[in-house]
């Protein structure tokens, strides 16, 4: 199998955490035990039915036996998803953002909307949403950077910083022929832009708005010296757009096989 996270091979049994492993040898010694008991009553209980026994006075009485009931001492994680790859029918589970079917190890937009989800949840279930939506404009941001490095291997070795969304523009230009964000409606665009530069605001300046990022989204210059509005909408909409530009990356790269 494949880690969905990494993409490494593995063998299958690796999955097994300590605490399942440590499990299920206590459930494999329960089990035996009872099977043990019960062909030795049965082998017993022959025995002493027999003409020979009966002669010789052996006789053969059972004790009392309760098979163990063996409980996990640990909680599973809760995942986010179940998923069933549309390659090759793989049913899984995950936690968290992830980017490889762990079946064939495939990168399709299965993955990509999976992910979304599990952003939107977590906001959702956060018990500091707006702490999850600036980790959620994060998350955003390496989706798209994971899935563009991801599809970029296929057509070059050049090294490109896919944070920076008009550097994976360029890219794909260059070595696909194609303009990942030619498609998208202004609104969209503009979102999407956003988001890239809000998610580097809130890691290199604590979230307020520099004359850099004007000069990015010069949209937001009434903004200059303050805290960067994160909202659910924008990060809907940007998702939206990013969804678009990367079907036709999928769609072209797909095509020349």
């Amino acid at each position: 199998m494949y880690c969905p996270y990494c993409g490494t091979k593995f063998d299958k049994s690796e999955l097994h955490t300590t605490d399942q492993v440590e499990y299920l040898n206590r459930a494999a010694k329960a089990e035996a035990e009872a099977y043990v008991h019960d062909e030795l009553h049965k082998m017993l209980k022959k025995t002493s039915g027999s003409t020979s026994a009966r002669k010789s006075g052996l006789s053969y009485k059972p004790g009392s036996f309760r098979k163990k009931n063996v409980t996990p001492n640990y909680q599973e994680r809760k995942v986010d998803s179940e998923l069933t790859c549309p390659s090759c029918e793989t049913a899984f589970q995950v936690y968290g953002v992830f980017g490889y079917c762990p079946g064939c190890r495939e990168e399709n937009m299965l993955i990509y909307d999976a992910n979304l989800k599990i952003i939107k949840i977590e906001i959702s279930t956060s018990s500091n949403p707006e702490r999850q939506l600036r980790h959620a404009y994060g998350d955003l941001v390496s989706t798209f950077e994971n899935f563009c490095k991801r599809k970029a291997r296929k057509l070059s070795s050049e090294i490109v910083n896919f944070q920076i969304l008009f550097d994976a523009r360029k890219f794909f230009k260059k070595h696909a022929q194609t303009d990942i964000l030619a498609n998208l409606p202004k609104e969209e665009l503009l979102a999407l832009r956003r988001v890239f530069q809000k998610r580097h605001l809130y890691i290199h300046s604590d979230g307020t708005v520099t004359e850099r990022y004007i000069q990015m989204i010069p949209e937001d210059k009434e903004l200059l010296g303050k805290q960067a509005p994160l909202s659910i909408e924008e990060l809907e909409s940007a998702a939206v757009g990013m969804r678009v530009a990367l079907m036709g990356l999928v769609k072209f790269i797909e095509g020349k096989g």
